[in-house]
């Protein structure tokens, strides 16, 4: 069985360098989660409990890659996984949907639900569970039903598993995961979702009669810096504002005024930039910009 498990995310969990790159969980769990080294895992948010603030929808949002496992350091009891390859769902995936054949509802995992057909409340409230791949393998198809089928349709299958052989479902799931293509697909339709395709540093949205958008989704911290493919790493820019963006010539500040570096040279460039002098950010506050990928675009990219 493919060794899968799902993380409670909370408050304390999800600022960046924290739930995208690492996790923290008691020794209780050690067991599964030395079962996924090396594998996937789904992220969820649990419905809150009462007066509990809670970041993002209730269901399955991300998934990523285990690649060690090692005590916390001060922290007797506990254990932190470190991840890589995080990316989010192109949308959360509830923990049930409608079964109309069957006039009842479908949980993605058979643990969840109780002999009498209810939600399985202790069950959603564990910080650590393990998946089958089935399970893992459904919770996938559905956050990645908009771009998976499409690019696994254009997958070249390379001969290594045989002439005939298709290669195992595992290898598959990784060359797409992994897949900077798809991950670039994934990323712009979250990115620029947020931002409704409009430029945050100059308001401007331009689409062609087929509905294509000029805007491109620029990483604040950036993939070979080992940003993750996260919304809240991400800004809406039209193609030039991109270039200078990721070349130093502009930046985002504390209070997300806009940054011009000393380098800069293109008054007609002015003209365009927002007149408030800051980004215009997306409608839900869940999807900012993080202040820690800000930070690092000031301190590592942006030419002062």
């Amino acid at each position: 069985m493919h060794a899968i498990f799902q993380i409670k995310l909370t408050d304390e969990e999800a600022a960046p360098g924290g739930h995208d790159r690492r996790y923290r969980f008691r020794d209780k769990y050690l067991n599964i989660v030395r079962d996924t080294l090396d594998d996937w895992i789904i992220y969820y948010q649990p419905a809150p409990r009462a007066g509990t603030r809670v970041i993002g929808s209730t269901g399955y949002f991300a998934t990523a890659r285990v690649t060690s496992i090692y005590p916390l350091a001060g922290r007797p009891g506990y254990s932190e996984a470190s991840l890589e390859q995080y990316l989010e769902l192109e949308e959360t995936v509830p923990f049930s949907v409608p079964d109309f054949q069957l006039n009842k509802k479908f949980y993605f995992e058979k643990s969840m639900v109780q002999s009498d057909g209810r939600m399985n409340s202790h069950t959603i409230q564990q910080q650590v569970r393990a998946l089958s791949d089935e399970e893992y393998r459904r919770i996938e198809r559905a956050g990645f039903r908009k771009n998976w089928d499409e690019y696994e349709e254009r997958l070249v299958v390379t001969p290594l598993y045989g002439f005939a052989e298709d290669p195992p479902e595992s290898v598959e799931r990784d060359r797409i995961l992994t897949s900077r293509t798809f991950r670039d697909r994934v990323f712009r339709q979250l990115v620029g979702k947020a931002y409704n395709m409009r430029c945050a540093m100059t308001g401007i949205l331009m689409q062609a009669p087929d509905g294509s958008c000029e805007i491109e989704c620029a990483h604040i911290r950036p993939v070979k810096h080992s940003g993750p493919d996260s919304i809240n790493n991400g800004i809406a820019l039209l193609q030039s504002i991109h270039w200078m963006f990721d070349n130093g010539l502009i930046s985002i500040g504390p209070d997300y005024q806009i940054l011009k570096s000393s380098r800069y040279h293109e008054p007609k460039i002015d003209g365009l930039l927002n007149e408030s002098g800051k980004i215009t950010l997306p409608k839900n506050s869940n999807h900012f910009p993080h202040p820690e990928f800000l930070r690092y675009h000031r301190e590592h990219i942006f030419l002062p």
